[in-house]
């Protein structure tokens, strides 16, 4: 993923010694330098890949800050210095309070040199989040780019998941949802679910089911979770009272986000984890998504026998009705087939759903 400094000057000259000095003291770094001389050149020139904005504070169409409002609807992770001038005492900041902003002044000593630091640190530090990122974030985000999720026959796939998860925990709330670069994006839902929109990343739960090992996050009772205590009223109205997420994980191993059920109740369930002798992290359920030559081919249904009894004396076929095992969802209950949508590059890409039968 490119790393991309942003640098904004009316002053052309400081501006072109400013871009030679970081990229002469970056340059093991491998940034990608813009420059721009305008707040709108330089809102234009944002991107989500933008790591770094360093900007003048006088600008001949507004000023710095108006350009770290910008930066921070746009890429949020970003890191903002206000390089200027300008005496800090004539930047009026009490609105940006919450804003990731640095002052460094042109006439400082050894100005220049902090500001060298403090980019670098941001580079470094890929940006100063406000939630836990994986350690293969870069390529997480790569992996999720790849795939067609606008696909009619994908969604409708997902929609029939989430229906049958929320039948099988006896819930009204379920969704298949993937975490990008700084949002939460909702694929399919069910029931109130329908109505939500996307939330950034730092208010999400499913930010956090993303980095467990065991692939599962269970979440008893929100107010009394400390990563959640403080937007737990939030929560609540939304109907979210408890939690259960199990990872989306690609062919290579990396998390695009949860399948997930919800309660508007705290919730004690017991939660059955994969085993051998049940259904493992590697044989739940995939959806591939891919083509070759034009063709459709329909998604392989791949999970270990279920060791209910009503399964045990008939795994082929008439127990559906019966059966009430965790994997109940995943090996009666999900369509045999789904037509898989079309991509660009014609490559196969896998999706596993890691973990579902053990929610």
């Amino acid at each position: 993923m490119a790393r991309r400094l942003l640098c904004v000057d009316p002053d052309e000259d400081s501006r072109a010694e400013t871009v030679a000095r970081l990229r002469e003291e970056l340059a093991d770094l491998n940034p990608t330098l813009v420059s721009c001389g305008t707040l709108a050149e330089a809102e234009s020139a944002l991107s989500s890949e933008t790591v770094a904005v360093i900007t003048e504070y006088e600008l001949p169409d507004g000023t710095g800050l108006d350009l770290v409002r910008e930066a921070e609807e746009v890429c949020p992770d970003a890191g903002c210095v206000l390089y200027t001038a300008t005496d800090p005492d004539a930047v009026p900041t009490d609105d940006l309070r919450g804003s990731l902003t640095e002052y460094v002044g042109k006439e400082s000593l050894f100005g220049d040199d902090r500001l060298v630091k403090l980019v670098r640190t941001t580079i470094e530090r890929g940006g100063q989040t406000s939630y836990p990122v994986p350690q293969s974030e870069e390529e997480r985000i790569d992996a999720l780019r790849s795939y067609d999720l606008d696909s009619n026959s994908l969604r409708g796939a997902l929609d029939r998941l989430t229906d049958l998860a929320a039948m099988h925990f006896d819930v009204e709330i379920a969704s298949v949802n993937i975490i990008d670069e700084h949002s939460q994006e909702f694929l399919a839902c069910h029931g109130p679910a329908t109505e939500w929109e996307s939330t950034d990343r730092e208010a999400s739960i499913c930010t956090f089911t993303i980095l467990e090992d065991s692939g599962i996050l269970v979440v008893e009772d929100v107010t009394e979770d400390p990563r959640f205590q403080s937007r737990a009223d939030a929560l609540i109205e939304l109907g979210i009272r408890s939690y259960m997420g199990a990872s989306l994980v690609t062919s290579s191993g990396l998390v695009i986000g949860p399948l997930c059920v919800y309660d508007d109740e705290p919730s004690s369930r017991s939660i059955r984890r994969p085993t051998t002798n049940g259904l493992s992290t590697r044989s739940a359920r995939s959806l591939t998504a891919g083509s070759k030559s034009g063709s459709t081919t329909a998604t392989r249904l791949s999970t270990a026998n279920c060791e209910c009894a009503d399964c045990r004396t008939s795994p082929a076929a008439g127990s559906r009705s019966r059966c009430r095992s965790p994997v109940r969802f995943l090996r009666h209950a999900t369509p045999r087939s789904v037509e898989r949508p079309e991509l660009g590059n014609n490559q196969s890409h896998r999706v596993l759903f890691t973990g579902c039968g053990a929610l």
